[in-house]
């Protein structure tokens, strides 16, 4: 049987569509991998990149090349992997991790670029991270109501992991919340003022979700985030909507202070004590210990995921302080500083920390042009906060949280795909 011409050009027209596809089905299902461990999510990111790696050479799809924040976070690959074999305890852990850094923002600009480029598809995607963070929410409610109230065993002070193998559902939500919630404010905007229950109950519970976790810097950077969004939200109608959402907040922590005063307590109390001696607290000696592992070799650092082997030859792991009703752990060494700038330079060095500066400033051109869209205002934000400087970071190479990092950023940047360069031919 002799394939005609335009059998063969159609079917070499369907092989794009069909990797396409394929990669839009990996990415509905990325944000459930997310809650099913960093294994999942790191094996669904990766499939995503590849996927779009193979479309970049087949296509000769050059889009991406075209943003000043792809570009940046590709000179800070290269310059993971030239440094490498200067790393002061293990080249083979810098190289490592050098190597495999590219998924992240391959990741993105698949999403950003490729991927969720139709907005009907970016609806989906935000359908089904809506569904996850709500579904995390009351998991970790029902999981403080049966721990304090039906077993009533648990450990002082209480962390709630809610669907996560670990304590971290609390920065989950507060990472993914704002997209979500630019999400579900344009769709009320689009109608009438009933849609506002359903999105302020659902806002109440997240927020409930996140103060119940335990997790204090997490409630906090909740509390800022929706202050932030209430305030650079150009839209009008979505502005009126997020004061709501900040009438919301108020009154759900005052409801909080009344019926849980000890969760208040840590959650707010205890966070501003401990911010005021910050430079004390394990944290603040963690960041000590970066800076002081980055001055061993400040021009370009210690070198990938070297930090958990450089900081114990210079200081000690950690000081157990003991008093007449109390005892603390102080934390010199970890298996990193967490501090993303902190940690960059540590093992980057001032060369790698000025590259991630620049790559957060490409980030936020980015952003500019998508201020009238919610969405986009959202996932921004959720970056934004991940990155505030003085709170504890996850280690930004980790790769759970660069999965939700830079998933992140695709979508931000996913309504402003660029013009594609035509080809002739």
């Amino acid at each position: 049987m002799t394939l005609s011409r335009h059998d063969v050009s159609s079917a070499g027209a369907q092989a794009p569509d069909r990797l396409r596809t394929a990669g839009r089905m990996i990415a509905l299902i990325l944000p459930l991998l997310m809650i099913l461990g960093p294994g999942p999510a790191d094996v669904g990111a990766s499939l995503i990149a590849l996927l779009f790696l193979v479309h970049v050479v087949v296509d000769r799809d050059r889009v991406a090349l075209q943003a000043w924040w792809f570009r940046l976070a590709l000179v800070l690959w290269v310059f993971m992997l030239a440094t490498a074999p200067f790393a002061l305890a293990s080249v083979s852990e810098a190289f490592g991790r050098a190597a495999t850094f590219l998924r992240f923002p391959m990741l993105a600009a698949a999403l950003g670029f490729w991927l969720l480029t139709e907005p009907k598809w970016r609806d989906r995607y935000m359908a089904v991270l809506l569904a996850i963070v709500l579904f995390s929410a009351v998991w970790a409610l029902v999981e403080w109501y049966w721990v304090t109230r039906v077993v009533q065993s648990y450990s002082h002070p209480l962390r709630l992991t809610g669907p996560f193998d670990d304590r971290k559902v609390g920065i989950f939500l507060t990472k993914t919340m704002f997209p979500c919630l630019g999400f579900a404010l344009a769709w009320a905007a689009a109608g009438s003022l009933r849609r506002l229950f359903p999105v302020g109950v659902g806002l109440l519970l997240v927020l409930l979700a996140i103060f119940l976790s335990g997790e204090r810097s997490a409630f906090l950077l909740a509390g800022l985030g929706l202050l932030i969004m209430a305030l650079i939200v150009p839209v009008p109608a979505i502005r009126r909507f997020m004061r709501y959402g900040l009438l919301v907040a108020v009154l759900g922590a005052a409801a909080g202070y009344l019926a849980f005063p000890a969760s208040f307590d840590r959650q707010v109390g205890s966070t501003l004590g401990t911010l005021s001696r910050l430079s004390t607290t394990s944290y603040g000696l963690l960041w000590q210990s970066g800076v002081e592992v980055g001055e061993l070799s400040p021009v370009v650092g210690a070198g990938g995921k070297n930090f958990r082997d450089v900081c114990p030859e210079i200081r000690s792991p950690n000081i157990k302080l003991q008093g007449a009703d109390y005892s603390e752990y102080l934390e010199f060494c970890s298996t990193h500083p967490h501090n993303a700038y902190v940690e960059m330079f540590a093992e980057h060095g001032i060369i790698g920390l000025v590259i991630f500066l620049a790559l957060i400033g490409g980030f936020v051109a980015a952003c500019l042009p998508q201020r009238m869209d919610p969405v986009a205002v959202g996932a921004g934000l959720g970056i934004l906060l991940i990155l505030w400087p003085a709170v504890p970071h996850g280690s930004f190479f980790n790769n759970w949280n660069g999965v939700v990092f830079w998933s992140l950023v695709g979508l931000m940047v996913s309504r402003v795909a660029l013009p594609r360069p035509s080809r002739a031919g």
